[in-house]
């Protein structure tokens, strides 16, 4: 049997750390995000938005091998990139938060980056990148706190779909990269949460609970 091939240390992201713990409540969030329709703190964004921030999750449990799971994390992240990027170009944020946007636009970025070199160390070939156009509620965000709260929910959805991967990868790195983009995800949670005054915090572990 061959072993499989391990990543070079360079992909390894300094973002932080993350336990298991923090996204163990995604099923009972995932149901509560299809029976709300993502109205959130008085914005209502369109329903078509369900079936992009589902498939996030949907897209890791359809894999079972370490060079998917980077495929479908790397069109995540990129993906991520995009919702940044049209936020950011859209006119519709504050200075502030426009910075903001581009601070996380650049984390996403560079998280795409690095599980690209580590799936083409393991000899696989990225996937073709995401267009806007293919991104459904993207086109709805008419505030900034609609622009807030759609990354939220794309933020908990991410969360959620690395703790699926977290039981799945089969290399230590891949573990250890994963944990990382993990927290830093949950770090943009408690900014973005701030922005629409919702509770930065609201479980002793960042779960995506609403």
């Amino acid at each position: 049997m061959v072993p499989p091939l391990v990543p070079r240390a360079r992909i390894l992201i300094a973002d932080g750390a993350a336990g298991t713990a923090q996204i163990a409540e995604f099923e009972r969030d995932r149901r509560e995000l299809i029976r709300r329709g993502l109205g959130l703190g008085g914005a209502v964004i369109a329903a078509s938005s369900i079936p992009l921030l589902l498939s996030v999750r949907n897209a890791f449990a359809a894999t079972d091998n370490d060079a998917d799971i980077l495929k479908s994390a790397i069109t995540l992240e990129r993906t991520a990139v995009l919702v940044y990027g049209a936020a950011i170009d859209s006119k519709l944020l504050s200075e502030g938060f426009g910075e903001v946007a581009r601070r996380f636009r650049d984390h996403e970025k560079e998280h795409a980056d690095a599980l690209i070199t580590a799936l083409t160390d393991l000899g696989g070939t990225p996937p073709a990148p995401p267009s806007a156009k293919d991104i459904e509620g993207l086109n709805d965000l008419k505030s900034q706190g609609d622009v807030a709260n759609f990354a939220i929910e794309l933020e908990m959805a991410s969360l959620a779909a690395y703790y699926d991967a977290q039981g799945k990868l089969a290399d230590a790195k891949l573990l250890q990269a994963g944990a990382s983009i993990m927290a830093n995800e949950a770090q943009h949670l408690v900014v973005l949460r701030q922005t629409v005054k919702r509770d930065r915090v609201p479980n002793a572990f960042e779960t995506g609970a609403k």
